[in-house]
């Protein structure tokens, strides 16, 4: 692929930009690309040009702002695996609580199993759980394959209704609480230890969900 020139690399973020602008107004099958060629100042045949489809030039900008909030969030250094763990569910959801508008009109997208929007989530999680078992903290017979896709179906389920609700809980206290009942019957150490720290803090949370 040619390198862009700066003019043509910021036309092209201000495309993205505008992509991304567009799904959160009318969602993700809602954008055409003569509103997107209006709102980025070019021509519908400049973006053909160089995006090729609506649908690759969508799937670029939804990629890209996607890959690079997961790896601020992956870049991020802590001491111990679970900690990171649970750094990075509460990340992803405060991600979501800041753009409620732009992940709802997702959902249809990141719902599917296609790539690459699951590799980059699985990433995430899977290097964290690395940590932990480099820490050796996993018993003998975890599989960190196995259970990265354990922690990722607790988790992501939950993801278009991360908001909260009358009771104060948030729904990644429970995914975290899930997260901590698998880790505190498959590990040992530091990660056991917060493990069922988590599970006890969590469930004095959770209890006031029967006071409604």
């Amino acid at each position: 692929m040619r390198a862009l020139t700066e003019k043509q690399y910021r036309r092209r973020e201000k495309i993205l930009a505008a992509a991304r602008d567009l799904i959160t107004r009318h969602g993700y099958n809602g954008v055409t690309m003569r509103d997107l060629a209006a709102k980025a100042s070019v021509t519908p045949k400049t973006l053909y040009h160089q995006f090729g489809n609506k649908e690759k030039l969508l799937r670029t900008a939804v990629e890209e702002r996607f890959r690079h909030t997961y790896q601020a969030i992956d870049d991020h250094q802590m001491k111990k695996g679970v900690d990171k763990l649970f750094f990075i569910v509460d990340s992803v959801a405060d991600s979501a609580r800041k753009n409620v508008a732009y992940g709802q009109a997702l959902i249809p997208l990141l719902a599917s199993r296609g790539d690459p929007f699951v590799r980059i989530r699985l990433n995430t999680y899977r290097n964290a759980l690395r940590q932990i078992r480099d820490e050796g903290d996993f018993l003998e017979w975890v599989d960190v394959s196995v259970m990265t896709h354990v922690i990722y179906r607790n988790v992501h389920p939950l993801y278009p209704t991360w908001y909260g609700d009358a009771t104060g809980v948030l729904s990644e206290d429970f995914g975290k609480y899930n997260v901590s009942l698998t880790l505190a019957a498959s590990t040992t150490g530091y990660t056991k230890q917060q493990s069922v720290k988590m599970i006890n803090s969590l469930q004095d949370k959770l209890s006031q969900i029967d006071q409604y």
